[in-house]
């Protein structure tokens, strides 16, 4: 009997099975990411606190399971701070309290990777709620970043997933994940594209602009995604959690946009006029 061909894609049936879960779960969480994103202040930051007890708890249940109770506290702690001054528009001074908790948690390790790991991993998973709540609060184009970077994510998940697997083909790093191919890559960052000049349209904006920062938050996004994976297989773990039926975690689950956010973040905060270009 021949192997199978590791550069097939899957079969329709397993397509099916797995589709499933994934649709039901999006049913429930789009509605609440829009939800927090329309109605902005409190509601967002509400809807970021709790992505940072979700992703403390998986950070900590990767990283030291062995010593879960303080990994956990600390990057809590750290994580809803963060996410508190910036609701009070104290961003800065909420990722200087972030940084504090990431580096008395690195205190209890022993070895230099130890050390990097835990105070990185704590900024990891605080430092993009936090980030979410500063770029909606921005005036005035916070409501439009926060829907581009939603509707690019959604669309290059999408466009990965069902190209990647449909389609198949060579894998970007079989030993990282083993099922990301570049077709995947590929489609996803060309569906970041299209939905970013679709977005551009109800915002009355550039769409040739907005098709291209869709492009780069996509490749971004897929990027955060894999580095998700580099992080599980570091772990050995399969999954963040079993929090999101048909994606895992919240981590795995949002991993393109804790990466977009970090981008769009670092690019605003250093280029404002960029915004103004983007959401006139």
């Amino acid at each position: 009997m021949n192997a199978p061909d590791a550069d097939a894609p899957k079969p329709a049936a397993a397509v099916r099975r797995e589709l499933l879960p994934r649709t039901l779960s999006a049913l429930v969480l789009v509605p609440i990411g829009l939800g927090a994103a329309v109605f902005g202040g409190p509601w967002m930051a509400a809807a970021a606190g709790a992505i940072a007890l979700a992703a403390a708890y998986e950070w900590a249940r990767m990283s030291e399971p062995e010593a879960i109770t303080p990994a956990f506290l600390f990057a809590l702690v750290g994580a809803l701070g963060a996410v508190m001054f910036a609701s009070w528009d104290e961003t800065t001074l909420g990722l200087g309290w972030l940084g504090l908790c990431a580096s008395v948690s690195a205190m209890r390790r022993r070895t230099m990777v130890e050390i990097a790991e835990t105070a990185g991993g704590v900024l990891y998973v605080g430092a993009p709620p936090a980030l979410f709540v500063w770029l909606r609060g921005l005036e005035p184009g916070g409501f439009a970043y926060i829907i581009l970077i939603f509707v690019v994510i959604w669309a290059a998940d999408i466009a990965a997933y069902f190209v990647g697997t449909l389609i198949g083909g060579p894998k970007v790093h079989p030993a990282l994940s083993p099922q990301k191919t570049w077709s995947g890559i590929a489609g996803g960052t060309l569906a970041g594209a299209a939905a970013g000049a679709a977005a551009a349209l109800f915002f009355d904006a550039a769409p040739a602009l907005w098709s291209s920062v869709g492009a780069v938050l996509a490749l971004t996004g897929l990027a955060g995604d894999l580095f998700e994976s580099a992080l599980k297989r570091r772990f050995n773990v399969k999954d963040s959690s079993r929090f999101i039926p048909g994606h895992g975690g919240v981590l795995d689950r949002l991993d393109g946009c804790m990466a977009a956010t970090l981008l769009a973040s670092a690019v605003l905060a250093i280029w404002p006029g960029f915004g103004v270009m983007l959401a006139p």
